[in-house]
């Protein structure tokens, strides 16, 4: 994983709760979901990170894996065309197809673990105007 996505600061301003339900088959799973206010992004070219998300308190089986990860994020206005959306944990970074989603590009990784979006503009040069993000979330699922 590349140096950017390690050094996104360890002040958490997330929101998150957990919760449990039996998949077929009788396989207790559980997620958590966190929310941050979204950046805001000044500059093409710049990488901006938002703030982590992390599960808050005791997770219910502190060996949890992912199974799924659900992603929304949206903007005060309209992004510019080539917008690059990421959604990072400590393993890996996935280039994100929309504002929404779900993915199992996670699966396996622990789920103890935060997750960050990133956000470019490709291009050099202000951005004008400035793009301010409202929201970011994830739903972690976890066995």
């Amino acid at each position: 994983m590349s140096g950017w996505c390690q050094r996104v600061s360890a002040a958490v301003i997330a929101a998150a709760c957990c919760a449990a339900w039996a998949a077929p088959g009788g396989t207790t799973l559980h997620s958590w979901t966190a929310s941050v206010s979204g950046p805001a992004l000044h500059g093409k070219g710049l990488r901006i990170v938002s703030a982590p998300m992390t599960p808050s308190g005791y997770l219910p089986q502190a060996e949890g894996t992912i199974t799924t990860v659900r992603w929304r994020y949206s903007f005060a206005s309209t992004p510019p065309n080539g917008l690059q959306a990421y959604l990072c944990n400590a393993q890996r970074c996935m280039l994100l197809p929309g504002a929404e989603g779900l993915t199992e590009a996670f699966g396996g990784d622990d789920a103890a673990k935060g997750f960050v979006f990133a956000f470019q503009v490709p291009g050099r040069g202000a951005l004008t105007p400035v793009l301010f993000g409202q929201s970011n979330q994830v739903t972690v699922s976890f066995r």
